[in-house]
């Protein structure tokens, strides 16, 4: 694995840095705590200065708008932006329609590009990923999907319950999961409009932390007629589709939270640095050296990871252990240098005076989506027993 960084690359992730410096994090003074939303004619002021800056779709080919960065590099500049929870959103790589964009570069026909992806990638308009079903549908479990979709002539008739869909509310369009004929074999995506008869958006449901934009809704499909057009990919790709979708963007969450793992330390120490506390400062007690120290192993080994699954997807390798094991460790990590971070600060980290109890509440969602711990390491336990993997 080469891990030196092209001069190019660099000098993307500097001005991602002198972004979330100067711009970003400055720009955190307006997030609404009781609604958790930015208001939206800062966040469109501020998506103009990232523009301004070449930050906008960095993880996009040149020729769609973007920068051309591969995995390794998106993982650096991503890592980045991470280190405030609006910098990706103001860029155009948040989740999920960061993880759409990719999904509709790979699979979608010049029609569909056309009417969802170009204006996704211009930031005209946002979407979501309808995946996720209440019990018994599909959680963790795909295999439990209930979403299904019966041809009708040229058409799909939808019918399903979801929820926990990211960016519902105010969404122009989804990628909709869900079999055919009520055949799991043939699962597919469908494109989606929101403005379908037959689509309710029916509550955006409350939550631990942020919601970001568009929340995370509970929706239904009675009797939604899709048009064959609107098929993403081929019949029965669904599964294969996801997974295209799903690898990648479960890293790219990595990457973000490398970020914020790291600001979280870093408001740490500056608060450490200066506290007087038993005649002297706090950051010369061994015990709080420690929890930096741990925090920094933590961190370092979760970035690393990030870079190996990232490089194994660059070269065309089956990179699912490898991104299991960097969504485990990192999450994790996220969760633990974050709650470091408040203890350090005391009372203070735990008031809105800091962003830590912000991040906190937003950090905890990250062992479940995507894929909850336990399952990543179900899955990394099975390919080991398997033989599949080494250690």
């Amino acid at each position: 694995m080469d891990l030196s960084i092209p001069k190019e690359v660099e000098g993307i992730r500097e001005k991602a840095k002198a972004f979330v410096e100067e711009v970003a994090i400055p720009a955190e003074d307006h997030y609404d705590y009781d609604h958790a939303r930015m208001p939206e004619p800062i966040v469109q002021k501020l998506r103009e200065e990232a523009k301004r800056r070449g930050l906008w779709t960095a993880h996009l080919p040149k020729s769609e708008g973007g920068l051309g960065l591969d995995l390794v590099g998106t993982a650096l500049v991503f890592s980045e932006l991470g280190r405030s929870p609006i910098a990706p959103y103001l860029c155009n790589c948040d989740a999920p329609d960061e993880g759409n964009m990719h999904l509709l570069h790979l699979a979608a026909n010049e029609e569909q590009k056309k009417k969802y992806y170009h204006p996704l990638v211009e930031g005209k308009i946002r979407s979501g990923f309808a995946m996720t079903e209440p019990p018994p549908g599909a959680g963790s479990d795909p295999t439990t999907l209930a979403t299904n979709a019966e041809k009708d002539g040229d058409h799909y008739i939808l019918n399903g319950h979801k929820w926990y869909c990211t960016g519902a509310n105010g969404a122009a369009f989804l990628i909709v999961m869900a079999k055919v004929n009520d055949s799991f074999r043939r699962t597919s995506m469908f494109l989606v409009p929101t403005d379908a008869p037959g689509y309710t958006m029916v509550q955006e449901i409350g939550m631990l932390g942020s919601h970001g934009p568009g929340g995370h809704c509970e929706l239904t499909f009675e009797n939604v007629k899709v048009h064959e057009s609107q098929v993403l990919g081929k019949i029965g790709e669904g599964f294969r589709l996801s997974q295209e979708r799903l690898g990648p963007a479960r890293l790219t969450h990595c990457m973000r939270w490398i970020g914020l793992a790291r600001r979280s330390m870093e408001i740490a120490r500056e608060y450490a640095l200066k506290r007087e506390l038993f005649g002297g400062k706090l950051s010369e007690h061994q015990g709080i050296q420690w929890m930096f120290a741990e925090s920094a192993l933590e961190i370092q080994s979760g970035f690393l990871l990030t870079l190996k699954a990232a490089d194994i997807l660059r070269k065309g390798g089956d990179a699912r252990q490898a991104v299991s094991l960097a969504k485990w460790q990192v999450s994790e990590t996220l969760n633990k240098c974050i709650d470091r971070a408040i203890q350090i600060c005391g009372s203070h980290g735990f008031s809105r005076y800091l962003k830590l109890e912000l991040f906190y509440r937003d950090a905890r969602a990250a062992r479940i989506a995507d894929g909850p711990t336990e399952t990543h390491k179900m899955v990394i336990g099975r390919n080991l027993m398997s033989g599949k993997e080494s250690f």
